[in-house]
């Protein structure tokens, strides 16, 4: 029923630019940062959600997808092969985290929280440079960067999706659930959990590099932004921890909410209060997210 309801979203929202007049095609650019929620959301639910991998540090992943999509693309490289580079770079950091492992969920998430630190100087000191931009020839226009986006968000929603229902993806919920249990029946977790991070990795990063689309340069200061480190978390929490919807539905809500917040009372800080409100209420009352409360909720009514 979830996939149905996913697919006819995915639908109108595939339609919806076709129904626009050409003079208002410059609007569908509000709706692109929406694609980068999703996609960051789901990519932190595959580490945090499934393998209980708690990464402070994703907005690392984040702005060096959009560095090497930048790089990439100064060198004519197409946006989708700048896309692919940025994911690769990502998931070669997600890999070189691989020996973090064995620290204990809080020492692992104070070592993520210090990655973006380490990578900001090295890109800059191996670029020589703080700002990455699109180069003229490569900008996309409003319609083609709102495709791009919704290519990337499908391709991510359904690629975890299937993931989750394989073998990898039954060995990261057992994982999740107890990892301790999980080595006594004979899973790698070391090996499962590897590759969770680099999944997460190469997605948060070609979030980045579609975000770079999106803006039209990043400066390395973005390795320092904790809001795209923190706010898929936000979104997690409210939709659904280890669920591939639950992402989907939290990002949407976060978003809508923000941007409501933000266009409604600009310069305040409003939207930071009723946000954070809005987790506390959530962790205390339904603490694994709505959508697991929601099913949890009609199983009981249709069992009863």
């Amino acid at each position: 029923m979830s996939l149905l309801v996913i697919l006819s979203g995915l639908l109108v929202a595939g339609l919806y630019p076709i129904s626009l007049p050409s003079q208002s095609l410059n609007s569908l650019n509000l709706y692109t940062i929406y694609f980068v929620w999703i996609i960051l959301a789901e990519s932190w639910n595959l580490a945090g959600g499934y393998a209980g991998l708690l990464n402070l540090g994703l907005v690392a992943f984040f702005a060096l997808g959009g560095v090497v999509a930048s790089l990439a693309l100064a060198t004519g490289l197409p946006f989708i092969v700048a896309v692919l580079l940025a994911g690769l770079a990502g998931s070669f950091a997600g890999l070189a985290l691989t020996p973090t492992f064995r620290l204990r969920s809080f020492y692992f998430a104070m070592a993520t929280l210090v990655i973006p630190l380490i990578i900001k100087p090295i890109v800059e000191f191996s670029t020589n440079r703080t700002d990455f931009a699109v180069p003229q020839n490569a900008i996309s226009g409003s319609a083609t960067l709102y495709y791009l986006g919704f290519a990337m968000a499908g391709l991510t929603i359904f690629g975890v999706y299937f993931l989750v229902r394989s073998r990898v993806g039954v060995a990261l919920r057992t994982i999740g659930d107890d990892e301790v249990g999980s080595e006594s029946i004979g899973i790698n977790v070391l090996y499962y959990k590897m590759i969770a991070l680099v999944i997460s990795g190469f997605l948060a990063s070609i979030a980045g590099a579609y975000y770079l689309q999106i803006i039209g340069t990043v400066n390395t200061t973005l390795f320092l932004n904790l809001n795209f480190s923190l706010f898929p978390i936000f979104m997690v929490i409210i939709g659904g921890f280890a669920t591939f919807e639950g992402p989907i539905l939290g990002a949407i809500i976060f978003s809508v909410i923000n941007y409501w917040l933000t266009s409604e009372f600009p310069g305040s800080t409003l939207d930071t209060l009723v946000l954070s409100l809005m987790i506390i209420v959530v962790a205390v009352f339904v603490p694994k997210g709505i959508l697991p409360s929601v099913r949890r909720l009609m199983s009981r009514k249709s069992g009863s």
